[in-house]
């Protein structure tokens, strides 16, 4: 959406909070028909927004705040489709106001340049200011901006839905996230709706994203936040989820849990159930690849022991990118 000249990639709504504003990913009246989680913490992480403009001022100036979480919040900055320089490439997000000042590069025609002799999908005049996973609130901003046209993004959208796996726990940097790099490495743009602890296929959600005209290609995690539930309420969320997605018609991949370490070393029985019943009704109606075929290697999950290191979700980024673009349809290649 479009506040105060900037694009706000990934937000649905933008609401006054405190001395800033919170930026909600999920409409406030789609949260509230949504699990309780979802509904109050999850739907206001900052998991994949993106501040999005094109300076006409020599100096822009943001002013952002990070409400307190266990880990460090810091913010990239691209160019387009290039990273930005050491000079200007990070920010820290602090408890109270945060000041972070982007100068104009004075090579920008050098990485017009690459940009077209690299095919790059975005154009290298879009300022982009990743946020991290955290709780940031956006106070204000200072310079000359306009939003970036159409023509300066990727012509496709991948949209991924998933727990804080999707969403980007243990990244340790929004970049490394198994969506953005997908989405990098097919050409596309990519929006981030991994709900930590609370992605439990909720029907509200599934019929949120179905509604939405701004992707042409959706990735589903389902599972490892549903290991508490009984099987049948598993399985039935699952069908009505799949379900409404299949129907929509756009090219869905379909996913189940990842490993996870358990105490004795070995899969975990009611995951595994799990896993299968993802199978039984993604495989009929979408693209699916096992779980365990995109991250099997105990090695490659973090010390909390469920989520993946950068080594694992390096693959499956490895793993899964292949899979996408071998079965996208031509029109989307």
């Amino acid at each position: 959406m479009i506040f105060q000249n900037i694009d706000f990639h990934n937000v649905a709504q933008i609401i006054p909070y405190e001395d800033g504003c919170r930026l909600w990913r999920v409409p406030v009246d789609v949260a509230a028909r949504a699990n309780e989680g979802l509904r109050d913490r999850s739907a206001t992480y900052s998991t994949g927004i993106e501040l999005r403009f094109v300076m006409h001022s020599d100096e822009v100036t943001i002013r952002l705040r990070n409400l307190p979480i266990a880990e460090g919040q810091m913010a990239y900055l691209y160019f387009g489709s290039l990273q930005g320089g050491w000079q200007q490439s990070s920010f820290i997000i602090r408890d109270d106001t945060t000041t972070i000042s982007i100068r104009r590069p004075g090579n920008l025609e050098q990485m017009q340049l690459i940009t077209r002799q690299a095919g790059l999908p975005f154009d290298p005049q879009v300022v982009r200011l990743v946020l991290p996973y955290g709780n940031i609130l956006y106070c204000s901003m200072t310079g000359e901006v306009t939003p970036p046209t159409a023509d300066m993004f990727p012509k496709h959208t991948l949209l991924c839905y998933g727990s804080s796996i999707t969403h980007g726990s243990l990244a340790l940097a929004a970049p490394h996230t198994y969506p953005f790099r997908i989405a990098q490495k097919l050409g596309f743009d990519y929006l981030n709706c991994g709900f930590a602890g609370t992605a439990l296929c909720d029907r509200a959600i599934a019929e949120w994203l179905v509604s939405r005209r701004d992707w042409h290609v959706a990735t589903l995690e389902m599972g490892v936040n549903m290991l508490g539930m009984d099987e049948s309420e598993f399985e039935a969320l699952v069908d009505t989820f799949t379900g409404i997605l299949a129907d929509d018609g756009r090219p869905v991949f379909a996913t189940s849990i990842f490993r996870f370490n358990t105490v004795d070393g070995q899969l975990s029985p009611k995951a595994n159930r799990l896993r299968a019943i993802v199978c039984k009704y993604a495989q009929a109606r979408m693209h699916f690849t096992d779980g365990l075929a995109l991250l099997e290697n105990p090695a490659f999950i973090s010390q909390d022991m469920v989520h993946p290191s950068l080594e694992g979700i390096a693959q499956i980024v490895e793993r899964w990118t292949p899979i996408i673009r071998q079965n996208l349809p031509e029109t989307l290649r």
